[in-house]
């Protein structure tokens, strides 16, 4: 029912014309709470209402009885119908209320008598029976809110109300075109009806969303203090994408008491999209407040923490919301978050298996977010090698231009695998000729692997140093396993080292490259040294080079005293 059918009323005597001039708009917020379906919002205001005049009183009552009916809570309605009457009895809509009642329990004579002695104080009032239509509307009567819509037409057919109840009465049978052409009608014949601009966005919301915000932004034109406008406007802004005009919207709107936990709801997801971490929090707090059991604000919450990286309490609520949210309705980005709270916690296998339950719900998405990639790095993070050099090959099978640091990683997660072959109490575990034979096979094998790597390096970035050092690093390996068993020094690192030193001579300009330069000259001094390729000339010339860089190099320094030379 419009909302401004007691003014209508109060014009009818001067009693009435009286009360309208003292009190007006005592109950005029809360009525437009009520006409906008924020019951909670309007019984919190009309019950903190005091010092009312008898006839704002009886409003007050009445829409009581209007809240407590719209909540299922028949017998507070039907207390504060009977107050309405009893506080103000020419006051008709209190009759209305009661009219009501009887008709939802079938008592349809006794409810027409209610309808009738309503009518009898406001004769000349359309909204009587515009309210009396309402309530047929209802009870899914249309015949009578038909009869009773005419009625008040008869009475003054220029009364918005009519219209938006004639509106209400088409949506219920699913013809929205026309219920649309009847709020607009309503607009028509009252620009200023609130309710008419607020039916029709809510109508408009749902097929043409920009249409909806035109008859938003024209009710906020006529009262920008309009509450119950900015839940609407939020709700489009968040649906559209337009987040930080949805925050602004939801701002207003949740200020007010009573307003459905949705908005708030929607309002802390919204402020989690855009950043706001910490306010976020807050809004998460009081809707778990709330709803304890809310379980997509549990999930928020963690993801929220992560942001604010408070890890530890983030993967606890995030471990806690998987155990109780059905597995069936566990998302990708479920796991990713554990998988990222159980990283930043240092429980690598957690987060691999993460991960790897993230990939198993969206592989598509895992493969374009490079999900593989972020488990090899865990894995050669926590010096998992082996199980690096699995997960680098399985991320090489999906991604089709891998980076050149995705190789280097690679390499690196081979030579780190390769290392354990070279050690010597592993090297003393293996006893027989056949294990020997397979320990010095998977020695290679991770080499070759990671060999194969930094080549993959120096095609993609042929100016760079780090695969040519990469390549001797590694292959350096085989000659200190041949080292290990005593066996000729066969120098397989040699040409690596010289193909190394030669690019990081040429960009060294900073001396940035003077350590690895420096390990490169003591390698291919060790190789000079052995008895296979023993060359004095060669290992004095690279020890002056070490010095050269390094004067105070303690092993090239002896070195040439052994041959009596001072540099």
């Amino acid at each position: 029912m419009k909302m401004n059918k007691r003014k209508l009323l109060l014009f009818t005597g001067l009693t009435f014309l009286a009360a309208t001039n003292l009190f007006a708009g005592n109950n005029e917020k809360g009525i437009e709470y009520f006409d906008a379906e924020l019951y909670e919002a309007a019984k919190i205001f009309f019950l903190q209402q005091d010092n009312l005049s008898p006839i704002d009183q009886a409003e007050n009552y009445y829409y009581l009885g209007q809240v407590y009916y719209q909540l299922n809570q028949v017998d507070s309605a039907s207390f504060y119908y009977q107050k309405a009457t009893k506080t103000f009895p020419e006051y008709p809509f209190g009759y209305i209320g009661e009219g009501k009642l009887e008709l939802k329990k079938g008592n349809k004579k006794i409810a027409e008598e209610f309808f009738k002695k309503a009518n009898n104080f406001a004769k000349k009032n359309p909204a009587v029976q515009t309210a009396i239509a309402e309530v047929y509307l209802d009870a899914d009567d249309y015949v009578n809110t038909v009869i009773a819509l005419d009625k008040a037409k008869k009475v003054n057919n220029k009364y918005s109300g009519i219209y938006l109840v004639e509106g209400d009465m088409l949506m219920k049978k699913g013809k929205i075109g026309e219920a649309c052409s009847s709020y607009d009608n309503a607009i028509l014949f009252n620009n200023s009806d609130k309710v008419a601009y607020l039916k029709s966005a809510k109508v408009y919301t749902v097929i043409n969303k920009n249409r909806a915000l035109d008859y938003l932004e024209q009710l906020i034109a006529i009262d920008p203090y309009y509450i119950p406008a900015y839940a609407v406007i939020g709700d489009i802004n968040r649906e559209i994408g337009s987040y930080q005009k949805a925050i602004d919207a939801y701002e207003k709107f949740i200020a007010i008491q009573g307003v459905p936990i949705t908005q708030h709801e929607y309002y802390a997801q919204l402020l989690f999209f855009q950043g706001y971490y910490d306010k976020a929090s807050d809004y998460i707090k009081y809707v778990l407040s709330r709803d304890p059991n809310n379980l997509v604000m549990k999930r928020l919450q963690a993801y929220n923490n992560l942001r604010l990286e408070n890890f530890s309490l983030g993967l606890e609520q995030i471990n806690n919301f998987l155990e109780i949210m059905p597995e069936e309705r566990h998302i990708y980005q479920d796991y990713i978050t554990l998988a990222q709270l159980a990283t930043k916690e240092k429980q690598i296998q957690l987060a691999i298996e993460g991960y790897q339950k993230a990939f198993d719900l969206d592989s598509e998405r895992a493969i374009a977010d490079k999900i593989q990639k972020e488990i090899s790095k865990i894995a050669l993070d926590a010096r998992m090698y082996k199980e690096a050099v699995g997960y680098y090959e399985k991320y090489f099978e999906t991604e089709s231009s891998p980076e050149p640091l995705d190789y280097y990683n690679y390499g690196q997660a081979g030579y780190g695998a390769a290392l354990y072959y070279i050690e010597k109490d592993n090297i003393a575990m293996v006893t027989t000729p056949e294990a020997n034979a397979d320990f010095e096979a998977a020695l290679k094998n991770y080499v070759g692997k990671g060999d194969k790597a930094y080549a993959e390096v120096i095609k993609k970035r042929p100016d760079f140093y780090i695969g040519y050092l990469g390549r001797a690093n590694i292959n350096s390996l085989l000659d200190s396993n041949d080292d290990l068993r005593k066996r000729k020094f066969e120098g397989h690192a040699k040409p690596f080292f010289e193909e190394a030193l030669g690019v990081m001579l040429a960009n060294n300009a900073d001396g940035l490259r003077n350590r690895d330069i420096i390990n490169s000259y003591k390698y291919l001094l060790s190789y000079y040294s052995s008895p296979s390729a023993y060359d004095k000339p060669t290992i004095i010339e690279y020890c002056k080079k070490i010095l050269d860089i390094d004067p105070n190099d303690e092993m090239a320094r002896n070195a040439l005293s052994l041959f009596k030379i001072k540099y």
